[in-house]
């Protein structure tokens, strides 16, 4: 069992979109039981609690995000918490929020930072990413698995998509006018969300698109929507354009994956969560847990710079791994998702990983 200190002090429910990701299992308003809390995150107080006493803690947790705290103007709370935690060697973890980000400042370079968006190339020597979490798809839509019994018979790599792309100029060139833009408040200081690459994730699926289709090489499967959704605004139109993007995921062995607004792929984890085998296009993402997982075992990572080589890419790892080593590929896929990606799976590697690098080990 892993202890918690944290200052309840800092939080507010109006602020709870901005509460530390770890935090949220036990810091509710109405009473939760542990039923419950299993139900809806997968962890209970068997696996972490929240203590009162920081001597008695494996890890001191950041109350709210780095992204509340600079927006009011409130770092004096984050020196005070983050030197407590310095006199008695607790460990420090903090989380970041939000599509974009916010950069930490300097001076916090002891402290454990979780996010979701970033680059490789430019990552603090403590950051780790965070997967994107959702409900188990398996559970929502478990006629989902069934599909692999049928055996794909086809003798080239079936690669889906299901989502928003567009090579459309116009729109094209206002998303790049739109990024200049973000990139100039942030430069300027007037705006603390970190500007993304300027080329926009909707031209770059359709170009990845374009190539696969193009590939006499590849057998593709591609829903294009023009809006996010397809534009459904009601519950019924959503869960019937989730029904699409999931049925268009389990019927292919591969689902092609780009970044969105900010510089990660929230279907790279559904994927792997439909133990199905992502193709990411990688824009010097940052995936969880690099430093001991080997994410070549679980995915084919193609560069943005070599899209003209993804159609042969994807045709050698489906020639190199054959039928058979495609469902191992895929049984292995949903396991990690499981085990390491999911909310709790993510947190318990997390901790161990901190606490005990020496034994987390890659799967």
């Amino acid at each position: 069992m892993i202890e918690l200190f944290s200052d309840r002090a800092h939080y507010r429910r109006e602020s709870r979109g901005q509460l530390a990701e770890i935090l949220r299992p036990f810091w509710k308003e109405a009473t939760f039981s542990e039923l419950e809390r299993q139900a809806m995150y997968g962890l209970s107080a068997n696996d972490i609690q929240v203590v009162d006493d920081l001597t008695h803690a494996d890890l001191a947790v950041l109350p709210m995000t780095w992204n509340h705290y600079l927006a009011g103007r409130k770092l004096d709370r984050v020196r005070q918490f983050i030197e407590a935690a310095r006199h008695t060697r607790v460990p420090v973890l903090s989380y970041v929020s939000g599509d974009e980000g916010v950069a930490v400042p300097d001076g916090f370079d002891d402290v454990y930072i979780v996010r979701a968006s970033g680059l490789r190339t430019r990552r603090r020597a403590r950051q780790i990413a965070q997967p994107v979490f959702f409900e188990d798809p398996w559970k929502r839509y478990p006629e989902l698995k069934t599909h692999d019994r049928f055996a794909n018979l086809d003798t080239r790599p079936f690669v889906g998509f299901c989502g928003q792309a567009s090579l459309n100029g116009i729109k094209f060139g206002w998303d790049v006018v739109r990024g200049c833009w973000r990139k100039g408040l942030y430069h300027s200081q007037l705006s603390r969300q970190e500007p993304q690459p300027l080329l926009p994730p909707s031209w770059l699926r359709a170009k990845a698109m374009r190539q696969l289709a193009n590939s006499p090489q590849v057998r593709t499967c591609f829903v294009v929507r023009e809006r996010y959704r397809g534009g459904a605004t009601d519950v019924a139109a959503r869960e019937r354009t989730t029904r699409e993007f999931y049925q268009n995921m389990a019927v292919t062995d591969y689902t092609l994956c780009v970044r969105g607004g900010g510089n990660f792929s929230k279907r790279f984890y559904e994927t792997l969560a439909l133990g199905r085998i992502p193709v990411l296009v990688d824009t010097d993402c940052l995936l969880p847990f690099e430093s001991v997982l080997n994410w070549d075992r679980y995915s084919v990572r193609v560069s943005q710079s070599e899209l003209a080589s993804l159609p042969d890419i994807v045709v050698r790892h489906f020639a190199t791994h054959g039928p058979g080593g495609l469902a191992e590929i895929k049984q292995r896929c949903r396991k990690l998702w499981e085990e390491w990606l999911s909310f709790a799976g993510f947190h318990r590697q997390l901790a161990q990983l901190i606490l005990n690098p020496a034994r987390t080990r890659c799967p």
